[in-house]
């Protein structure tokens, strides 16, 4: 890992007064992020794209941000009472769900897990076999589990259950993938609050269709990944929002900008 700069800039915010140096391991981890008692949880977003818009470069979407950007991941993740992914980020990439251990601390202080939970969500519950392989499936320090549908063969429900990952059953969508607002009352119903979700952009999009979106913190790399074919954040339209901004940091090393932190409130288009 490179060294880490000591700050951020903080150019705006809506609340604090800025510009201003901000330390960075208090960039996101001090965030006063809401929590939902209702039926869904308090769902943000975080995702990372290059300057012209691509949500993956060479295969995954790790390779697209510096270290700073990967430790800000870690920051967000201190906040949640689970990590939602879709399932091509398991099959195309892997699902690691860790943050710094001083937050670590401070969640076990607040009688929570030092990691959250990984939620994958799965219409069919089928994965290849070189998926079992992936570290999501061999780590033990965060718990595990895959929601699916009863499209979902039983022989490949118990392949993930010998694999060691629980699997919970809910209802599908009209399209046959889970259904969002199930998923939500399911997951505010074991106590799930604040729910960050980290893609990919299928999931992102059923999110959003469904209303299940309140912020949005995305990373721009100042970087171009020039292929026009490569997934964005959102990998269908999504007219059902507009965006207000909160906040933007931004990473400057020997007098240059490299990346550009933003958090977004997302507002219903009638608004």
């Amino acid at each position: 890992m490179a060294q880490l700069p000591d700050w951020l800039l903080l150019v705006f915010h809506e609340r604090e007064p800025y510009p201003r140096r901000v330390p960075l391991e208090d960039a996101y981890a001090n965030l006063e992020l809401p929590s939902s008692d209702g039926d869904r949880p308090f769902v943000y977003l975080n995702m990372v794209q290059t300057l012209d818009g691509q949500a993956v470069l060479e295969g995954t979407a790790f390779k697209i941000g510096t270290d700073v950007d990967h430790y800000l991941l870690r920051q967000l993740r201190v906040h949640a009472d689970a990590v939602l992914y879709g399932a091509g980020t398991l099959r195309k990439d892997d699902v690691i769900v860790t943050t710094h251990p001083p937050l670590q601390e401070r969640r076990k202080q607040q009688g929570r897990s030092p990691n959250p939970p990984a939620i994958v969500v799965s219409a069919t519950c089928e994965f290849a076999p070189e998926v079992f392989k992936k570290k999501f499936f061999a780590r033990t320090d965060y718990a595990k589990l895959i929601v699916t549908t009863p499209r979902a063969q039983r022989r490949d429900v118990e392949r993930v259950v010998d694999a060691g990952v629980p699997v919970e059953v809910i209802p599908a969508g009209e399209d046959g993938s889970v259904d969002i607002p199930s998923l939500m009352k399911f997951l505010a119903g074991r106590g799930v609050r604040r729910l960050l979700c980290e893609g990919g952009p299928t999931l992102n999009v059923a999110l959003a269709r469904d209303g299940a979106m309140d912020e949005l913190f995305l990373t721009t790399a100042l970087r171009l990944g020039g292929d026009p074919e490569a997934p964005r954040i959102f990998v269908e339209p999504v007219t059902n929002y507009s965006l207000q901004l909160i906040s933007e940091f931004r990473f400057e090393e020997h007098d240059k900008v490299r990346e550009l932190y933003f958090r977004f409130r997302f507002l219903p288009k009638n608004r």
